[in-house]
Formats: structure tokens, sequence, C-alpha cells
């Protein structure tokens, strides 16, 4: 056997050997969790850390091993004397506070297990003398004595800062540890202070007579409890948060809310600690600060709720709260809270007060491309072709009119040309029913009474097979069809060998009468509305070309959706 072969095997079961054994043997054991006061700079939330979010040292110990074990395997990892370090047991209160507590053991063999109450994890706080100083840890009377944790609140830029811990006497009045805060918070000796006392989540007391002893002052005293102190000047008041006691109410209140771009279907967003109590233009405002934008040029939606995307828009008026506003997304994740936001180039108070026409911009050489404008609610065509030309100013052509019309599309034929004074509130494109935009050749702008605007449309064979883009063209009374022909070769910029290819027809209610005779001139009457036996007025006739359709796939609405099918 090759011995790189030989080696590895034996190694591998040698692995295999110590996994067995380390099963057998997992009884026996338990973890320890180690928290230094290292790890509590920086926390900006209740209590000293946030054990989601900071590690912790683990060692994995023998039930079995006493305090003094555990004591030589601390000094060992952290270098530190056995006199210059103290445990301190986490101990979560009733009040759902994590802090460090007295450990008390009488009996100098009592096993580690025994000490945690037969807990297979034990998660302490390891105090440790300065290493500076070189002195052992001063001794702790559990009975006279108390250990107090001190933060720092600065209003102007609301954040907390962690200012160490002090054992004193119970006895200690209140006053009597201003001179150290001041030191320990980075002010001057003799500024005055405010102190509070952070008992839970949203209840921080302010102590209000300061001559009074820690335990009078602070509510059932005990180990572990927090002082939060900060300078008492006027100036505070002008802050968005004057107070420890505001800081903490809001960060009650604050949760995670992950914001994703609307118009970006695989964006995987980023996330803003916000609070459930910020209106609507508080939120934008915290967005906008994060996208580097104006807070009114964002528009923000709703999660859908029991699927991943955006629901309905909402309007920046609205009332409600972040509370109001998110739920859940799913069962499986029911910390996630979302938002969707989408940039705008004019205002959100001036878009709500507009309508969205969404429609099909046609050029002059009868390429499409999808249109998105917001003219008023109240709005008629002649606004909306207005706000068309001001965004297609620059594309329109040298030798055109510079006036735009709005066209019915429906089925690849055109219906009608808008009036200028019809209400927008009476467009709905509905169905195969669109909406176009165009430029109006500088010969259609004023007819005569021998002149027609003829709809010319594709179709191949049967009339339900409409395809391409219709237009319009400009006809006379008389004029030899030649002539239109011609036109038409030039709109579609085709060959001649192309165009005869194509077959002309008249096509009138469903009925098309082709044009066959090289001599035929144009009638107006073909082409006008008559009436039916009704009465009623019928529709005006168009001239339709029978071609193949290069293209075999019809749009019959631009603006089409496809359609989904989950299994």
């Amino acid at each position: 056997m090759n011995p790189d072969t030989l080696q590895k095997q034996i190694t591998d079961e040698r692995k295999l050997e110590m996994q067995r054994k380390d099963k057998s043997e997992a009884h026996l054991y338990m973890m320890l969790k180690v928290y230094t006061e290292d790890q509590f700079y920086g926390h900006q939330g209740n209590d000293l850390f946030d054990m989601d979010k900071i590690k912790s040292r683990d060692f994995r110990i023998l039930k079995s091993l006493n305090l003094s074990g555990v004591m030589e395997l601390l000094s060992d990892s952290y270098g530190y004397p056995i006199d210059n370090m103290r445990i301190w047991p986490l101990t979560l209160r009733t009040n759902q506070t994590n802090r460090p507590t007295t450990l008390e053991v009488e009996d100098a063999e009592k096993t580690v297990y025994d000490i945690a109450e037969n807990d297979p994890t034990w998660i302490v706080f390891l105090e440790t003398a300065d290493p500076e100083c070189q002195k052992a840890l001063p001794q702790f009377d559990k009975d006279s004595d108390v250990l107090l944790f001190l933060k720092k609140y600065d209003p102007k830029t609301k954040t907390i800062s962690y200012c160490g811990h002090i054992a004193v006497s119970i006895t200690q009045k209140i006053y009597e540890l201003i001179p150290l805060l001041c030191e320990r918070g980075g002010f001057p000796e003799g500024t005055p202070l405010i102190i509070y006392e952070e008992v839970k989540p949203n209840l921080t007391e302010k102590i209000q007579d300061v001559r009074l002893q820690l335990d009078k002052a602070l509510d059932e005293l005990m180990d572990g409890d927090i002082l939060v102190f900060q300078r008492d000047d006027p100036e505070n008041d002008q802050y968005e948060l004057a107070t420890a006691k505001d800081y903490f109410r809001d960060l009650y209140y604050r949760i995670e809310v992950l914001l994703c771009d609307k118009t970006n279907l695989n964006d995987p967003g980023f996330t803003l600690t916000l609070s459930v109590k910020m209106n609507y233009f508080q939120i934008a405002k915290a967005i906008a600060a994060k996208l580097d934008t104006d807070p009114m040029l964002l528009q923000l939606f709703r999660a859908q709720p029991h699927r991943d995307g955006p629901s309905h828009p909402i309007r920046c008026a609205y009332e409600g709260t972040l509370r109001d506003l998110i739920f859940s997304l799913k069962p499986r994740t029911p910390n996630v809270k979302k938002l969707y936001y989408q940039r705008l180039t004019i205002k959100i108070n001036e878009l709500e007060n507009k309508k969205q026409f969404r429609c099909v911009w046609v050029s002059n050489k009868l390429k499409e491309e999808e249109m998105v404008l917001y003219p008023n609610k109240d709005d008629t065509v002649a606004g909306l072709l207005m706000e068309a030309k001001l965004l297609k100013n620059r594309t329109l052509g040298n030798n055109g009119s510079g006036k735009l019309r709005l066209l019915e599309v429906i089925s690849n034929k055109i219906h009608q040309v808008q009036q200028e004074d019809v209400l927008l509130e009476c467009l709905n494109p509905v169905g195969t029913k669109t909406y176009r935009i165009e430029e109006i050749p500088e010969d259609q702008l004023d007819l005569n009474e021998t002149e027609l605007l003829l709809c010319v449309a594709h179709f191949q064979k049967e009339l339900f097979s409409m395809f391409g883009v219709p237009f319009l063209i400009r006809v006379q009374e008389g004029e030899p069809f030649t002539e239109v022909r011609e036109r038409i070769k030039n709109q579609l910029e085709i060959s001649e060998k192309e165009l005869e290819k194509i077959k002309f027809a008249i096509v009138l209610l469903g009925k098309t009468s082709y044009i066959t005779e090289d001599e035929y001139r144009v009638s107006i009457k073909d082409f006008l509305p008559g009436r039916g036996g009704t009465g009623a007025m019928q529709q005006k006739a168009w001239l339709g070309l029978d071609h193949v359709n290069k293209n075999k796939r019809s749009r019959y609405n631009y603006f089409e959706k496809a359609i989904k099918i989950l299994n």
C-alpha cells in the first residue's frame, strides 16, 4: 500500500475513534460561555450586550470540575492571575433583563454543574482587574456591596456609551457618585448630571433625589443594576430624543425593516431600524437618508401578505404609523418586516395628484416604445399631449409639424383619433385597446373637403389575423391609387419587390374588397361611414394590407402580461 494512503487511512481512523469517544463521553461535559467587559462597548440597546449579536468565548469543560479548576482554566486562557478575575453568572431576571449576579459557593468542592443548577450551558461575565494597575480585584462583600454598570447618553448623537462598572457600598449616596460619573463620561468636574436607572425595556426611571442612598434610591437594588447618566443641559430640549428615558422608550418601539426596490425584482434590499411609531414622512426621511435622495422623490409600497412582492402604494397623506403598515411575510419568517420603495422624477405629492397614463410612443419610422406619463387627474387629452411633448421634444422629426395626436388602437387597427377636449377619465385601455401618441406629419395637419385621413393596417388572409403597427395616411378624392401605393411604400420603407407581395383591400364591416384595377382612383365615399338599417352610424372603412406576417408572434396589447401557471 502507498505510504501516503496508509497514513491517510490511519489519520481518518483516529478521527473516527475520537468522534466515537466524544459522542460516548458527551454526557460528562458541559459548555462554559464567557463574556468580558470589552464586549459591552458600542452596545446601543438594553442590558449590557446582545447575545444574538455578540459571540462568547466557549469552553468545553467537565461537569465534575470545581470552581478552582474553572478559574485555573480561565487564568491560562486570558493571562490574568486568579486574584485578578471574578466570575459573575448572567441571570435572566423576572423582568426579562439579563444581568450579572453574585456567585455564591460555600462548598469549595461543589462541581460547576451543580453551581450552574444542572444547566449544560453556563453563561458568565468575567470581571478582570485593570492590567495597568497590576493589582488584585478588591474584596466584594455580597451583603454590603453592590456591582453597578454605567452608561452615558448623548442626546445630540442619540448614542449610548458604556462607561465601565463599579463596586460600591449599598449605603453610598447617589450624589457621591457624580464625580466618578463625570470622570467616566469625560465631563468637566462639577458638571450637573441627570441620573436614571435602566430597569427593563421601556422602563427607565429618573432618580429624583440624589441625596438618597443607593438601596433607597434604586428600586430593589441588585448586583448588575445599570445607571444611565447625561449632562443636565437646557439645550437638550432641542434634540429629538432629549433624555435617556426618551431614547430607551424609542428603542423599545424600534424594529428592523427590510427595504427593497420595487423596480428591481432581484433586489436583496437593505435593512433599517425604524420605530413602529414613525409616520409616513419620518419613514420616507430615514429611507431617503440611506439612498442619499429627497424623501419627496420616493414612493412607498406595502408588502403583500402571502407572497413576496409589492402591494398597493401608500399615499403620502397616510395618517397611520409604521406599525399599521408592516406584517410578517410568511409564518416561517415571523420577524421579517418589509416595505418597498420606488424612486420618482417628480415629488410624491405632485404624483398623487396626477394620473398614471401608460401608452405607446410611435416615431415617424413606426418604431414603438412604451411611455408612462403623469398628467393631472382632471386633465384632458390636450394636457396629456403637452406632457408627452415635454418628454419627447428632442426626438421629434426635423420635418414634422411639432404637434402631437392621441390615437386609440384596438387589435392592431387605429380605431379613432381622440379629440383634445376629451377628459382623460373617459379613456379606458382595457383588453386589446391601447393608446398611442405620435407626431402629426406636416401633410396631415390641414385637410380640405376633398381629403381624408385613412387608417392603414396589416393582416394575413383573414381579418382576425391582424399584426404590425397601423398608421394613418392622407388620401385625396380622385387621386390615382398608384400615388397612395407609393406613399405607403415610403412610409414602410420597403422595396418595390416587397410592395408587390402586398394585396390592397378596402375593409368595411368585416368585409374586404380587394383593389385589383391599376386605374383605380380614390373615391372618398368608399371610405366614409354610412348608416345602417336602424339609422345608426356605421364604422369608417380602412385600407388593409394583406401579406405574410414575418413576425409570427402577434401582439394584441402592448402592455399585456404573461400568464403564470403555478403548480
